[in-house]
């Protein structure tokens, strides 16, 4: 079965409270709960956010590849805490961290198809400033971090037989590694 897993977090913005949401899907075995998935997923992000990034909530609905009749929600909660990393420049809100999986397919053009994660870290474990803003590339502990994040979203520890996959449940490819992107990236909260 195909889990969606929405994580709601929370951050200032501009001087008002911003929610933000990352969204994942799974293909579970089916003796996996949905607490098992929420919970590898929201510890998996956890590492990477900065302590000035609030978690909200957790939602977990499925069989996303069913109809919409047949779609529910499964779980719903409330979190609390902040994400772990407490070092380091504080970023502008709208940059993100981008962590992308090669899904073995192409488009119609013959370019790779990436599944992507856009990660408002709102605190990066770096010194330099000129990095925090994005003009410089993200140093090799950075990048390791977020591997191990990319690692960790890729199996959900806790929730055996629960790979990533597309919103279709297109699985990736055996051995696909994360691959993060050097620079950090503007995405707006608001689209």
């Amino acid at each position: 079965m195909i889990l969606g897993v929405a994580v709601t977090k929370g951050t200032s913005w501009r001087g008002i409270a911003e929610e933000f949401t990352n969204v994942y899907h799974y293909d579970a075995a089916v003796d996996t709960t949905s607490d098992q998935v929420a919970d590898g997923v929201v510890n998996a992000e956890r590492q990477v956010f900065g302590n000035n990034v609030s978690y909200k909530r957790v939602q977990v609905y499925g069989p996303a590849d069913g109809t919409i009749l047949q779609n529910r929600m499964l779980l719903q909660k409330d979190l609390t805490g902040v994400g772990a990393v407490d070092t380091g420049s504080v970023t502008a809100k709208e940059l993100t961290a981008v962590v992308s999986w090669n899904t073995g397919r192409v488009n119609s053009r013959g370019g790779r198809i990436y599944l992507r994660k856009y990660l408002h870290v709102g605190r990066i474990a770096i010194t330099d400033e000129d990095q925090a803003k994005g003009n410089g590339p993200l140093t090799p502990n950075v990048r390791e971090m977020l591997e191990s994040y990319g690692n960790a979203a890729k199996n959900v520890v806790g929730a055996s037989g629960a790979s990533l996959c597309d919103k279709k449940g297109r699985k990736l490819p055996l051995g696909t590694n994360p691959i993060v992107l050097p620079h950090l990236h503007t995405r707006q909260f608001r689209r």
